[in-house]
């Protein structure tokens, strides 16, 4: 699942649509200013003549509304991140420790990172929690789960947030961060403190966490591996 792909065709569109609109305003008024046109070969050349001049005022028109509309609240940069809440056999999640010396140092957060120019989401991932944890995840075991939308003061955050409970290899702070294997108890009562933008995908993560815990329960009942 692309997100930032998505992302960019509807931003596409709405300019698209934008650029079209103005496009059919500036030729209404363009033609309610003009004479009556001629006839035969003037009229053919006369009209030539005029499209360029039409198709610049038209994407004029355009791009003055599109800066008109945005003047009140400049657009923010937008940074595209990715995300996992890893759940262990309890219906635990992971959460790591932003460090010292950087943004928000000192909250708590669902792994991940930054998604590079021209790569996939679930790539990025991957390689994030290698660098970051010291482990190894296929992708196909990442689950699309929620994401986060949130403005920040100089860049707007773009989150797609995956579940994944299967993976290679024992989590460890590669960076020096610390790590804590979170309860949905812990989580729900607030005992971990959390950037502003993780917090609306609470929910979905916690009802995470108690579907992989009863799935376990479930299993261990049945005498069968979680």
């Amino acid at each position: 699942m692309q997100i930032g792909a998505s992302v960019t065709r509807c931003i596409w569109a709405t300019s698209t649509k934008r650029a079209v609109a103005g496009h059919c305003a500036a030729t209404a008024s363009w033609a309610v200013l003009q004479p009556a046109a001629p006839t035969g070969q003037a009229a053919t050349a006369r009209a030539q003549s005029h499209q360029p001049a039409l198709c610049i005022r038209a994407m004029a028109s355009a791009g003055s509304a599109a800066v008109d509309d945005a003047a009140p609240n400049q657009p923010l940069p937008l940074v595209l991140v990715v995300a996992v809440a890893l759940l262990d056999v309890q219906g635990r999640v992971l959460l790591a420790q932003r460090p010292p010396g950087k943004k928000l140092a000192g909250l708590w957060e669902f792994p991940g990172g930054k998604v590079d120019a021209g790569e996939a989401p679930e790539a990025a991932l991957v390689r994030e929690l290698q660098e970051e944890l010291g482990i190894a995840v296929s992708p196909a075991a990442l689950r699309p789960l929620t994401f986060a939308s949130h403005a920040y003061e100089t860049f707007h955050l773009l989150m797609p947030t995956y579940e994944c409970s299967t993976w290679v290899g024992e989590p460890a702070g590669q960076e020096g961060q610390a790590l804590a294997w979170v309860t949905a108890e812990e989580l729900e009562g607030g005992g971990y403190a959390m950037p502003p933008a993780d917090l609306p995908m609470l929910p979905p993560v916690l009802a995470a966490m108690h579907a992989r815990r009863a799935a376990a329960a479930a299993a261990a009942a049945a005498g069968a591996p979680a």
